[in-house]
């Protein structure tokens, strides 16, 4: 008894598919075991100057520092209510109010 060959277009397809796997696997195979390029900024390459900048280290010495708990929250600050008048009057700032309890946790 004599075998069906199969149809040309399908021995095609077969070895289309099969062709096609093996390329995919091996560009990812590729991309795996390929070392990449490391391109670094010059500026970052550049050697550091190793003399103390005295201005800068004097200025640190102006510099504001805060203490834990110094920091206040901006929701406490009471606003002064805009004059009524239009004679311009010098403004004050705005008084700040140090909560003595902690604040509530408000729960849905």
């Amino acid at each position: 008894m004599k075998k069906p060959k199969a149809p040309q277009l399908v021995t095609v397809a077969i070895f289309t598919t099969i062709t096609i796997i093996f390329w995919v696997f091996m560009g990812l195979y590729e991309i795996i075991t390929s070392i990449p390029d490391v391109e670094v900024d010059p500026e970052l390459l550049k050697p550091i100057d190793p003399t103390l900048n005295q201005e800068a280290l004097n200025r640190l010495d102006n510099r504001l520092y805060f203490e834990e708990g110094e920091t206040y929250s901006p929701s406490i600050i009471k606003e002064e209510p805009e004059p009524t008048s239009k004679i311009p009057t010098p403004t004050k700032r705005p008084e700040i109010v140090i909560p003595t309890e902690p604040m509530p946790i408000l729960s849905p």
